[in-house]
């Protein structure tokens, strides 16, 4: 763990540590930065997805998946 100095908005942050019940200013920072972090990495890992599923075929599997069950072309 690490000792930083930042200025932070203190209105904000009594506001944070309202809602979301810490007791502390250290608490309720951690836990934003903990928060923002994984909605980041979430964030990341749609746009991954996203640019993976522009080479997927919808079409064709669905109509393989027909095919295997001896359906007809929808």
């Amino acid at each position: 763990m690490s000792l930083t100095h930042i200025d932070i908005d203190d209105e904000s942050l009594e506001t944070a540590k309202r809602l979301g019940g810490h007791r502390t200013k250290t608490a309720a920072v951690a836990a934003a930065l903990r928060e923002y972090n994984k909605r980041r990495s979430r964030a990341a890992a749609y746009d991954r997805y996203f640019e993976l599923a522009q080479d997927w075929d919808l079409e064709g599997a669905e109509a393989a998946r027909r095919a295997e069950k001896g359906q007809p072309p929808a």
